[in-house]
């Protein structure tokens, strides 16, 4: 009856696959921000977006919450239709404001890098 010792034996086993799969996964991001251009520096409307992440949602997300909001007009019929209509405005927003603040995370990193690069 070694059962502390089998046990060990797996999360040993459970742990080194972590390990390697944070390892792929790591790797596979590295490879796909540099196939998409990492390391470019950012055009103007991403130093926009970087900037005013919530303007940008906002600027962003009003045509499509205008399309949503006209394209369920016909159907909104309780309180609970609108309620349902203004979550998915308010969801396209926050999906714009996530996406500009990856970016300014993006840029985080990339003026890291660069600082780095420069002191050799």
């Amino acid at each position: 009856m070694n059962f502390p010792r089998r046990a060990a034996q797996v999360y040993g086993l459970v742990a080194a696959l972590a390990r390697t799969a944070r390892t792929a996964a790591r790797t596979a991001l590295t490879v796909l921000g540099a196939a998409t251009g990492a390391g470019r520096p950012p055009t103007p409307v991403q130093r926009f977006a970087a900037r005013r992440p919530v303007l940008l949602a906002v600027y962003a997300g009003t045509p499509i919450g205008l399309v949503i909001v006209l394209a369920a007009r016909p159907r909104v019929r309780t309180a609970a239709d609108v309620a349902f209509v203004l979550a998915n405005c308010v969801l396209v927003y926050c999906v714009f404001a996530l996406v500009a603040y990856g970016e300014r995370a993006r840029q985080r990193l990339l003026g890291r890098d660069r600082r780095t690069a420069e002191r050799g």
